[in-house]
Formats: C-alpha cells, sequence, structure tokens
C-alpha cells in the first residue's frame, strides 16, 4: 500500500499544524513533550488526527508516545495488517 516515507510524512505535516511549526522543525527523534513541547490538548489531537487519517484506533488514557519515531512505529504497525 503507502510507503513508509508517506506514512512519515503524513505524520509530520500534521504534528507540524497541530504545533504551528514548519514540517521542518519536526524531527524523527524529537521528544514530544521535552522538545517539541506538546501538551495534553495537542495529544488529543493528535490522537484524533492519527485515528482520523490512517483509520486506526488508539485506546483512551493510552499514549505509547515519546518521540516523532514512536508515532511513526505505532502507525505503521497499526496500518501494515488492517
Amino acid at each position: 500500500m503507502g510507503s513508509t516515507t508517506s506514512v512519515e510524512e503524513r505524520i509530520i505535516t500534521g504534528l507540524a499544524k497541530i504545533l504551528k511549526k514548519q514540517p521542518s522543525e519536526v524531527q524523527k527523534e524529537a521528544r514530544l513533550i521535552e522538545d517539541l513541547e506538546i501538551d495534553s490538548l495537542d495529544t488529543l489531537d493528535l490522537i484524533f488526527e492519527l485515528e482520523e487519517e490512517f483509520n486506526i484506533e488508539i485506546p483512551q488514557g493510552q499514549s505509547p508516545f515519546v518521540t516523532v519515531q514512536d508515532v511513526i512505529n505505532y502507525v505503521q504497525e497499526k496500518t501494515k495488517g488492517g
């Protein structure tokens, strides 16, 4: 289906939109809270966007994401078999 790069690009672009940054400012190694200063409302926005964009479900109260790469890995895992 979609390539790995397109998933990465879509996630980084979506995160940049939520954070009101340029996609080039969102690095895969960046930690969501410490580096990108994502707050709880931004986290909810991110989860909602991921669920809508990739047609996946992320359990409430569970955000297994520390870095941008964690988000990418999670979405790739959820979408590869679906």
